[in-house]
């Protein structure tokens, strides 16, 4: 019968548990997933809204953006470069180089360059008022919540650009389809007419620093058909609005 010592028996144990945490690291290197797919994360404050319209937020940023679908794209290939290099690099220092190369060029690079691939995420963010109590008291502070979000390809983003384009980003898909366009002549609205037309008439050039007699007018009525645009807003004196009131 073989007789094995305590000491023997400790140093077994050493082996054993190396081995094991060796075992266990290789296994957690091997299943864990190091290519998580890029994300560009655009937020928005909703605060105060109490209904937003999510698609309206997301337009109005395309109109923003000098370029537009091209900036878009752009922002897609910067992304997917810098999302490259760090997989290679990633690559290059692992232990199964080999076999995450596999895996990273022909399972995972193939799927974020698909169509369908959601590289574009849209936050909503809410500020809400909580309370907290203290020596009898409640005391507000503010946390800030995502209230929604909205994950979008870059094929869905830029068939949204397409159809804006039509327009000439004069602005968003819902409002220029708007049954409504009266209710689109908001106060930011009227003033950037304002400070466009330098408070001036543009049929008989009166000039209205203090905007007495002042009205914004629709080039095309929007009884006509005519949109809450600013291509199609124009300052008028109330004498020349009135003249060509009585010509529709």
């Amino acid at each position: 019968m073989m007789y094995i010592d305590s000491k023997d028996l400790f140093l077994i144990f050493v082996a054993v548990l190396f081995i094991s945490v060796c075992i266990l690291k290789i296994l957690i290197a091997y299943n864990d997933d190091p290519f998580e797919g890029p994300h560009i994360i655009i937020q928005f404050d909703v605060s105060g809204r109490h209904k937003p319209n999510f698609d309206d937020y997301v337009e109005e940023w395309i109109i923003a953006l000098p370029k537009h679908g091209i900036d878009i794209k752009q922002q897609f290939d910067e992304e997917l470069e810098e999302w490259d290099k760090e997989c290679e690099e990633y690559i290059s220092n692992c232990t199964f180089g080999k076999e995450r190369k596999r895996e990273f060029y022909q399972e995972k690079r193939k799927e974020i360059t698909q169509d369908d691939y959601k590289m574009f995420i849209f936050d909503f963010k809410r500020d809400q008022t909580r309370y907290r109590q203290s020596d009898y008291e409640r005391h507000p502070y503010t946390v800030e919540n995502t209230v929604f979000s909205l994950k979008l390809s870059l094929k869905e983003l830029l068939e949204r650009d397409d159809e804006l384009e039509e327009i000439e980003y004069e602005t968003t898909i819902s409002k220029w389809n708007s049954r409504n366009q009266r209710k689109l002549m908001t106060k930011d609205l009227r003033e950037k007419i304002k400070i466009r037309d330098n408070y001036t008439c543009q049929k008989c050039g009166k000039y209205m620093p203090d905007e007495v007699g002042l009205h914004i007018d629709h080039i095309i009525p929007v009884k006509l058909g005519g949109k809450s645009v600013e291509s199609n807003l124009q300052v008028l004196c109330d004498k020349c609005n009135l003249k060509k009131g009585s010509n529709n």
